[in-house]
């Protein structure tokens, strides 16, 4: 392990300890009683929030909020440059989220002052900016709003492949394409000094899943709405998307069940889409899960913890609406980033 990573790694594994395993989202799932669910929950970075009666938005901001506060303990145990340029691309994307999160807000009409509660960064320029633009100028002045944020690029992108498609998962899509193209930049411009290769290879491990799932679920989207993609739909594998996008929708679960996320995949394509989904979040948790174990420490490893609290964050909403809307049990576990027989 370089030098550089040691004093932070066991930092890192701390708060990796507090995500959501297995057994306790199990717990959480079959708590009958609010106290129960809190019960479930302790010793994770959700202890002691009233999950049961939050809505998703408030749950993912809070699990944004406690990575923010880990990238912010870290860099007191940070001395190399690459190291915290690393951590900055990080809160970046949580910026980014912010960003989206306003946007999707904006295009529903909203009111922007009430959603300023589901914003990790309320009081950062970038984000204040961009709530004065939107209320005065609406999408018009993003631009203006988001010049110099590394970023700004794959979130006028989302916005541009949104208006064609009216589909809300671009945006989900745009985070982790922003995140995987900051950190890809951050490695190139590092060269030698760190391990660029296994880190560029473990980076696209961690987020291609997710990356390239919502990708195809955009495309097949829009063949069966007889539409064609306005702009390149962002993917790691390009040409899947393009398979799907060129095909008759009868053809579309054929091709999918040729990726490595299609092999259980139902005959009908809606069913089919929809598992596509949670197919990429059990892949990504296998794959975030794998990055803590037994490997050395390294720079991918910050990236792994922020996709496993985003996980949980998510599995938790899950569980929450799930019941909410009287959901037998067995069909919440169907839609959750862990496999239960």
């Amino acid at each position: 392990m370089p030098a550089e990573l040691v004093g932070i790694a066991p930092v890192v594994y701390y708060y990796r300890g507090k995500s959501l395993d297995r057994e306790k989202l199990l717990s959480f799932l079959t708590a009958e009683t609010p106290e129960e669910m809190r019960n479930a929950l302790k010793g994770t970075w959700l202890e002691n929030l009233p999950v049961e009666s939050m809505k998703p938005e408030e749950i993912e901001k809070e699990a944004y909020r406690a990575y923010l506060a880990i990238l912010n303990k870290l860099r007191g145990y940070v001395a190399s440059t690459n190291l915290k340029e690393m951590i900055e691309v990080l809160k970046d994307s949580i910026r980014a989220r912010d960003v989206l999160t306003l946007i999707r807000a904006r295009i529903a009409d909203r009111d922007i002052n009430e959603i300023k509660d589901f914003l990790v960064f309320p009081n950062d320029p970038l984000i204040e900016t961009l709530m004065l633009i939107l209320k005065d100028r609406s999408l018009e002045g993003l631009s203006q709003g988001l010049k110099g944020f590394r970023m700004a690029k794959d979130i006028e992108q989302a916005l541009e492949l949104y208006r064609s498609t009216h589909d809300e998962t671009v945006f989900t899509l745009a985070l982790d394409v922003a995140m995987l193209k900051a950190v890809m930049r951050l490695y190139t411009r590092a060269g030698k000094a760190i391990n660029v290769g296994t880190d560029r290879i473990e980076c696209m491990k961690l987020l291609c899943p997710r990356i390239d799932t919502l990708a195809y679920v955009i495309a097949a989207r829009l063949v069966l709405k007889g539409k064609s993609a306005p702009i390149e739909i962002p993917a790691c594998n390009e040409d899947v998307v393009r398979q799907i996008l060129q095909a008759r929708p009868e053809d579309i679960v054929p091709i999918l069940r040729r990726t490595e996320y299609g092999k259980d995949l139902p005959d009908n394509v809606y069913d089919a889409l929809s598992k596509l989904l949670v197919i990429g979040r059990r892949f990504q948790r296998r794959r975030v899960e794998a990055a803590f174990a037994g490997y050395p420490f390294r720079m991918a490893t910050l990236l792994a913890l922020m996709l496993l609290y985003r996980l949980d964050a998510e599995d938790v909403s899950t569980v929450v609406a799930g019941k909410a809307a009287g959901l037998d049990i067995s069909k919440i576990s169907e839609m959750l980033s862990y496999e239960y027989v």
